[in-house]
């Protein structure tokens, strides 16, 4: 009998296996629609650093912070790790004010709530090869970006207050997520998006799901693994 320990091993090294295929793919055809500029802008993270976005992701990252850098309203990323996704949205924010949150020690405790095909994805305290000072060094040429430690929302007082036109989660688990839309959602700015990666997870997409439940607010998937709402009112 294979154990769901060694079943999640393979399954992650395959995934290693494809998803490099599929990244040197989606480069080739991010250049064949003329991105350029955005496949050697995520290029250059992956070289820098541990960057688990496959390029269309990256790439809707950096779509969806572009066009909301023309609203009025702070933008924040939950889930920061080693600052990959944090500095796509820094080269396109425009004046915004990004807000960045992270325990910065890896993933808290997984609920039973947090797996992929019934088998427990995640394990406490993975991608704890971060720290706050070697993020903070990584984006260190960028102005109005504020950074801070801890779990959150025990992290968010400062912004209380806030009003936000973009959030881009990348939190992993189902807890946090609640815990992130719970906040940012009623501090969005009409026409704000919330976009969050790992909606193919259980957790994440119960999360949505559920917070959404009864409000006229559709979920949009993107990519299979990617999801975002529009506040439209």
């Amino acid at each position: 009998m294979i154990s769901s320990h060694n079943l999640v091993y393979k399954s992650k090294l395959l995934g290693k296996i494809l998803g490099y295929f599929v990244s040197m793919f989606q480069f080739r055809l991010l250049s064949f629609y003329g991105e350029n500029d955005v496949a050697s802008l995520i290029k250059s993270i992956k070289n820098d650093i541990d960057f688990a976005f496959f390029p269309y992701e990256a790439f809707v990252i950096h779509s969806i912070a572009t066009s909301q850098s023309k609203i009025s309203g702070d933008m924040a990323e939950v889930g920061v790790y080693q600052g990959g996704s944090a500095k796509i949205i820094c080269e396109v924010k425009g004046n915004n004010k990004l807000h960045l949150f992270d325990t910065f020690e890896g993933l808290p405790k997984i609920s039973d709530k947090d797996t992929h095909f019934g088998i427990k994805y995640w394990t406490d305290k993975q991608f704890s090869n971060t720290d706050i000072e070697s993020v903070r060094k990584y984006l260190k040429d960028y102005e109005d970006v504020s950074f801070y430690k801890g779990k959150f929302p025990d992290t968010s007082v400062p912004v209380t207050d806030s009003k936000f036109s973009f959030v881009h989660l990348d939190v992993d688990l189902y807890e946090s997520t609640t815990e992130c839309l719970k906040f940012f959602y009623p501090r969005l700015v009409k026409g704000g998006i919330i976009l969050t990666h790992d909606y193919h997870t259980n957790g994440v997409h119960s999360a949505f799901t559920e917070f959404f439940q009864g409000k006229n607010i559709p979920i949009i998937p993107i990519n299979g693994s990617q999801c975002m709402i529009v506040k439209t009112e």
